[in-house]
């Protein structure tokens, strides 16, 4: 994830060195060779066409897909060099190169965007998305023997590997019985939720602090720390 991470951010410097290098050359034209514009940008299309197609078979994995967006990037940039570089053979317009560099920059910059935004997500143990901690919730809740979720808490360690916590409310019963309903619950949650990694903790008594379980009570008044 730091990969993609640190990946993503190379992207936006360069995107902002492009610009740099633009506007200067919007203020200070300089003569460009057309056709050894058009060959390079050729051999760069072969070339970063290719590692792309190889990359497309990872694109899963956020690392991969961050290395597949930035070849991506570079095969679109070197194809629209080439049409540059016919521009500028035809019109003899200097401009035409600062302005494709900034068009460039743009790219760069938005496809870069959503891979940090994965990236940081993970990295911070946000929520996954598209995961809905209310229906899990409730998922949970209608599994029999169950009397209550809480402590819900959903997050990733890879592009597609999700890790999941709760506390699990159930009634003082023996651990064959309660495996049962372990096995229920990881069940619903690998079909439903597509979440194998689980760290699920049973209680068998009511806690007076609803979001944390820190103090939980029993039926006979006396307070047990987990």
């Amino acid at each position: 994830m730091l990969a993609a991470f640190v990946n993503g951010l190379s992207l936006i410097l360069i995107s902002f060195y492009i610009w740099y290098e633009a506007f200067d050359r919007l203020l200070h034209p300089v003569n460009v060779n057309a056709g050894w514009m058009i060959w390079v940008a050729a051999a760069g299309v072969l070339m970063n066409g290719g590692i792309a197609l190889i990359l497309m078979r990872g694109h899963r994995d956020i690392n991969l897909r961050s290395a597949l967006i930035h070849e991506i990037g570079d095969t679109l940039s070197t194809a629209a060099v080439i049409v540059g570089g016919i521009a500028i053979s035809l019109t003899h317009q200097a401009w035409i190169d600062p302005a494709l560099s900034i068009g460039i920059g743009v790219m760069i910059l938005w496809s870069s965007s959503g891979i940090i935004r994965e990236s940081l997500n993970i990295l911070l143990e946000g929520t996954p998305r598209g995961m809905n901690l209310d229906r899990i919730a409730e998922c949970i809740s209608n599994i029999p023997g169950v009397n209550s979720v809480h402590d819900l808490h959903v997050w990733s360690i890879g592009s597609d590997t999700h890790s999941f916590s709760c506390h699990v409310g159930i009634d003082d019963m023996r651990a064959s019985e309660s495996e049962a309903i372990l096995r229920t619950i990881r069940q619903e949650l690998e079909t439903r939720f597509h979440i194998h990694h689980t760290t699920i903790q049973f209680e068998h008594v009511v806690c007076e602090v609803a979001h944390g379980c820190v103090i939980p009570v029993s039926d006979t008044g006396h307070t047990h720390a987990h």
